[in-house]
């Protein structure tokens, strides 16, 4: 069985059997495509760049660039290939998600209703942004590359991410009117109070 590892250099792997790249292409391909539900910054990228050179898991070449600093252009070797198929075929780790809207909404009885709906819509406008960037990416960027065997598995990745937040932006809708029920009861009860509280006078 593959050892489990935090999927670093696996990442990288399986973007560089696409087509080789360098680290800045990977940087951009990895924003465009899988950093909407897995992170690499360039400061991990490089270092694991020379590992899987260092391990044979990949080979570098140097491309001369007019006017420009020389780079260094990496490519999947067989080895790179076998170590790909070894962690794909491990059962993905689970991972306990976390989602601070989710954590001050738990508590919201400290705080007032408005604020809480404040929370969610800021998470709606977010979300909306989200869908429409997911429904581009599918329209353009996943369309024009049919090319690739693996267009296919882009856009089923693609439509979970698309599915996902319309659940979030469907559970929004019921939290928020349900926060807005809690707040239009607060408000009668504190205006019962006040003129309770003014008939004593």
């Amino acid at each position: 069985m593959a050892k489990r590892s935090s999927s670093s250099m696996e990442v990288l792997l399986g973007l560089l059997a696409i087509e080789p790249m360098s680290g800045y292409d990977l940087g951009q391909t990895i924003r465009g495509s899988v950093g909407h539900f897995w992170n690499e910054s360039y400061g991990q990228i490089y270092p694991n760049l020379k590992r899987l050179a260092a391990g044979g898991l990949a080979t570098a070449r140097t491309e001369r660039q007019k006017g420009k600093p020389d780079r260094n252009i990496y490519s999947i070797t067989k080895k790179g290939r076998e170590r790909l198929a070894a962690w794909l075929a491990v059962a993905p780790q689970p991972e306990i998600p976390r989602n601070e809207l989710l954590l001050k909404l738990f508590f919201g009885v400290q705080a007032s209703p408005e604020i809480s709906i404040q929370h969610v819509e800021r998470m709606v406008e977010s979300e909306r942004a989200s869908l429409r960037e997911f429904a581009r990416i599918e329209h353009e960027e996943i369309s024009k590359n049919q090319q690739y065997p693996d267009a296919p598995y882009w856009k089923m990745v693609a439509r979970f991410g698309q599915i996902e937040l319309e659940a979030h932006l469907r559970w929004a809708e019921e939290t928020l009117a349900e926060l807005h029920k809690i707040e239009r009861k607060q408000r009668r009860k504190a205006g019962i109070q006040k003129e309770n509280e003014h008939g004593d006078k």
